[in-house]
């Protein structure tokens, strides 16, 4: 099974500090924010992308998740793959 996930990394230790879980169903939208080509989304879609998240990216984003992504203190990514925990 495919997980889709936004990573948040501390830029100072590079420390995973936050992983937001992306429901399948916000792809579409997810794609759009990011401007993705259609390979982009089918690599993303298919587990094998991780594309680095910008400021105004990341403010979509928080407005469709309904959070703050905070650019100043943190490298942002999303990120897609196996989940081995199953």
């Amino acid at each position: 099974m495919i997980i889709y996930t936004i990573d948040l990394f501390d830029k100072q230790t590079e420390d995973l500090i936050l992983e937001v879980n992306i429901p399948k169903e916000n792809l579409d939208p997810i794609s759009k924010i990011m401007g993705w080509d259609e390979e982009d989304k089918m690599d993303f879609i298919n587990g094998v992308a991780v594309f680095n998240v910008n400021k105004v990216q990341a403010t979509s984003l928080g407005i469709l998740f309904e959070t703050i992504f905070d650019t100043d203190n943190y490298i942002i990514q999303m990120s897609a793959g196996e989940d081995n925990d199953r």
